[in-house]
């Protein structure tokens, strides 16, 4: 039986590689699991509502960081050509670090206002030190990844959740609201840097010492469709996906964002078990395909996602029921309307995690039509929730009109990576 099952993953990388970092990754989520309701009991649905809007603008402001010179480094030809993307992206980072600070210090307050995020003011420093730390964290799983390192992934996952959690509940005892948050993110993000960090540190302090400013330059112009597509299309993709929290925050105000916040992360828990085990696995597998054997990638998408929605339909559709009920029992009265945003939501997540885990528009070459598709659903977003709020819907009908624009939007996605699968097969069949 053990060599039959040895047999069987050998054969299937990305179930062997889901299992290996699904495994860390279900632990982790466990974790999460028993430590949210001792959360959200310490902090107020208005004090998650600011960690939303701090994600928000860091996940838009870290598009910026490597230029996104770290995404090829699964595919590159050659270890020593990923190890130049890796000192490339890591050069970048660290000027864009000192750019944002440079900004916050100078220009901080002029901002914050305009965008009424006055609470974010006195975290202008861990802002730029956040961004440096989770540029870095994604800079070595890019590299991991290459490495198939899935293992590694797996326990820093754990790690990160078991002192993330553990620094909040301590900073949240201490009084100190909205910054325990924020910091414990920041803890989580400094531990799994650790785990993982050491694994590349030695060979990229041995390559700088060797390095040649040529072949740095060859390399950067050799990838530069990524600066030149992916960052405008990151971009623009981050700005849909992080509109509904700025928005609903500008519209409803921040405990309305806190009841958002948290429907959305229970509603994704269950399934993001194996999402992002997926999204880490199909990318180090199809970047390898794609350098060996891409006659064999379509048949590894449709697989993969036909897998996906087997498993997300059942399990998105059982929490979009239990968990308005379970909601209040759980997480305390202060959160019991959190739970209507569930079945609003249930329908664009599940779309989300069958299509967004395999999404690899930029890595088959079609950077355009990533930046296009980015931008159109950006425009949809945005004007789906002007109509709301000139209709004057309330919260929950305005995450209705978000949750379908955003549905049919993952299904053209789909269509669009069978499409660009398809040309990447032609063309290595003319070549």
């Amino acid at each position: 039986m053990k060599e039959r099952i040895v047999a069987f993953l050998s054969s299937d990388p990305i179930l062997r590689g889901v299992l290996i970092i699904g495994s860390g990754t279900a632990l982790s989520q466990v974790l999460k699991v028993i430590f949210v309701p001792i959360l959200t009991r310490i902090y107020p649905p208005a004090e998650y509502g600011t960690l939303a809007i701090f994600s928000s603008v860091l996940s838009i402001l870290i598009v910026l960081s490597t230029l996104r010179y770290d995404t090829p480094v699964p595919m590159a030809e050659t270890d020593e050509e990923a190890e130049h993307l890796m000192i490339l992206s890591v050069t970048i980072t660290g000027v864009m670090t000192l750019v944002l600070l440079f900004v916050l210090v100078v220009f901080g307050d002029s901002i914050s206002a305009s965008l009424n995020l006055g609470f974010l003011t006195p975290h202008f420093w861990l802002l730029g030190v956040y961004f440096l730390f989770l540029s870095s964290f994604g800079i070595v799983t890019h590299w991991v990844l290459r490495e198939r390192g899935y293992g590694q992934i797996a326990r820093a996952g754990v790690f990160q959740s078991v002192s993330g959690s553990v620094s909040k509940i301590a900073l949240g005892l201490l009084g100190l609201g909205s910054f325990g948050l924020i910091f414990g993110e920041f803890c989580a993000l400094a531990i799994g840097i650790g785990v993982l960090g050491g694994l590349i540190t030695p060979r990229l302090v041995s390559r700088a010492r060797t390095l040649q400013r040529q072949r740095l330059i060859d390399t950067a112009l050799k990838y530069k469709r990524f600066p030149i597509f992916s960052v405008p299309s990151g971009l623009i993709n981050e700005l849909s996906l992080q509109a509904p929290t700025l928005l609903i925050s500008t519209l409803f105000g921040f405990q309305i964002v806190g009841y958002f916040s948290l429907s959305y992360s229970m509603l994704v828990m269950p399934i993001s078990l194996i999402s992002s085990s997926i999204a880490q696995v199909f990318y180090g597998e199809s970047s390898e395909l794609l350098r060996t054997k891409p006659q064999e990638i379509l048949g590894l998408y449709r697989k993969t996602t036909r897998r996906l929605f087997v498993f997300g339909a059942p399990v998105i559709t059982v929490a979009a029921i239990a968990f308005p009920v379970i909601f209040p029992l759980v997480f305390g009265s202060a959160w019991k309307d959190a739970g209507i945003f569930i079945i609003p939501l249930s329908v664009m997540v599940l779309a989300q995690f069958v299509v967004s885990s395999t999404n690899r528009l930029e890595v088959y070459g079609y950077n355009n039509w990533e930046l296009a598709w980015d931008a159109s659903r950006t425009l949809l977003v945005v004007g789906g929730f002007y109509i709301s709020y000139t209709l004057g819907l309330t919260a929950v009908a305005t995450i209705y009109v978000y949750s379908f624009t955003m549905a049919f939007m993952y299904v053209l996605c789909y269509i669009l990576n069978v499409r660009a699968i398809i040309g990447v097969q032609r063309r290595m069949c003319d070549q």
